[in-house]
């Protein structure tokens, strides 16, 4: 059992952004719960975002003051206002409550004098690009919400912008019918309603339900289908393997791309408030919608050597890879 004791838990950091927005945290409070559960409560004020758009996500490290060994905290939720929002993100200026599972992050490990390390970093900025064909999108080296290429990230169901993280193998959001708005909708109707465009002939989400692009801002976008089936079947050989401890593909492109890959972890799929299949299911939502009512087209890959582009029930968690850039 961790006996873990959290003292002098201190700290605040402005992170520059450029001239537009400097945002920073202040009065940073932190007390573990008393009998010890493994929680942790932090209290922080944000100030200086410009607007309300979620641009920003915390970060937040534990530090050893004995030793200087940091333990990233990556089990913890978010509320703001009293309103649990369940990701990593600041979706505005004022107090936030953040609740973290040190239990899961430390483990069985004895620390007498810690403080936290509480910063935002702006959503994408650390994650990189690369070209898999000629004439092909650049796709980012990291799913939404990951702080690595072998971190799962948020989970969506399709249409969400705001994404959801499981603590362990349960979420506290339900991926449910009655929870996704865009179920049961033909895409004639999710038009009208605002949740998809045409574009070049074919229903893509708009800009303000795609979940890359309201994320990660700029012409970051979800891929359509015919970029998930390229990407199956076309220009890419697929390899199985364990990156840094955790299951996936890598994904490497062909002739003068084959110095080219991403890795894709097999980070399953969210359903009800449970977690199923991680480290041996991946599953990613294009922004296309299929032809009926329930369904949208998405990327999946098994262990068993298995990956296609093919269609699933909307109200699914799984994540989201972006791209960037048009494809031939």
């Amino acid at each position: 059992m961790m006996k873990t004791k959290l003292m002098a838990l201190v700290a605040a950091i402005a992170v520059s952004l450029g001239a537009w927005a400097e945002p920073t945290v202040t009065d940073i409070t932190a007390k573990q719960r008393y009998p010890w559960n493994g929680l942790v409560d932090i209290s922080c004020t944000v100030s200086g975002i410009a607007g309300t758009v979620s641009g920003y996500e915390f970060a937040v490290v534990a530090v050893d003051k004995d030793t200087g060994k940091e333990y990233t905290a990556t089990h913890f939720s978010i509320a703001q206002g009293g309103a649990n929002i369940f990701n990593g993100d600041a979706l505005s200026n004022g107090s936030y409550a953040l609740l973290w599972n040190a239990r899961l992050d430390l483990g069985q490990v004895i620390v007498e004098r810690m403080f936290l390390r509480v910063t935002l970093e702006p959503l994408g900025i650390s994650a990189g690009k690369v070209q898999l064909w000629a004439g092909g999108p650049y796709w980012a080296d990291r799913n939404i919400g990951a702080s690595s290429p072998e971190d799962s990230g948020l989970y969506f169901w399709w249409g969400d912008t705001t994404g959801h993280r499981p603590s362990g193998t349960t979420f506290s959001f339900s991926f449910s019918s009655s929870n996704t708005p865009t179920y049961n909708k033909s895409p004639a109707t999710l038009q009208s309603e605002g949740w998809v465009v045409s574009k070049n002939g074919t229903y893509v989400l708009a800009p303000a339900h795609d979940a890359a692009h309201v994320k990660w801002g700029g012409s970051w976008r979800m891929p359509t289908y015919q970029e998930l089936y390229d990407l199956c079947y076309t220009y890419c050989d697929w390899t199985w393997t364990t990156r840094n401890g955790v299951k996936g593909y890598i994904v490497r492109g062909r002739g003068s791309y084959a110095a080219k890959s991403i890795f894709l972890p097999a980070s399953g799929y969210g359903y009800g408030t449970s977690l199923y299949s991680s480290g041996s299911y991946g599953r990613c939502w294009s922004s296309v919608p299929d032809s009926d009512y329930y369904d949208s087209t998405y990327l999946y890959f098994y262990s068993s050597g298995t990956h296609s582009a093919s269609n699933y029930y909307r109200y699914f968690g799984f994540p989201v890879r972006p791209v960037q850039g048009s494809t031939n």
